[in-house]
């Protein structure tokens, strides 16, 4: 199989103005939003899937994040 990359946004925790527990908390959403498509990402049935379908669901993973 050939080897692609997917494109996973994520507001940047650094940029959060505030206090510092409102920095901690962006961090924290940043960290679960990371996790959830990380998991989502390796759920995937790598094995049993061709590449144009595994594409499209690890694109659809990544596009999670303009919905969020």
């Amino acid at each position: 199989m050939k080897p692609f990359h997917v494109h996973v946004g994520v507001p940047d925790p650094a940029a959060v103005e505030g206090s510092d527990a409102e920095k901690a908390a962006a961090f924290l959403d940043a960290f679960r939003m990371l996790k959830r498509r990380i998991d989502l990402m390796l759920a995937l049935p790598i094995a049993s899937l061709e590449q144009i379908a595994l594409r499209g669901k690890l694109q659809a993973i990544g596009r999670e994040a303009e919905q969020e």
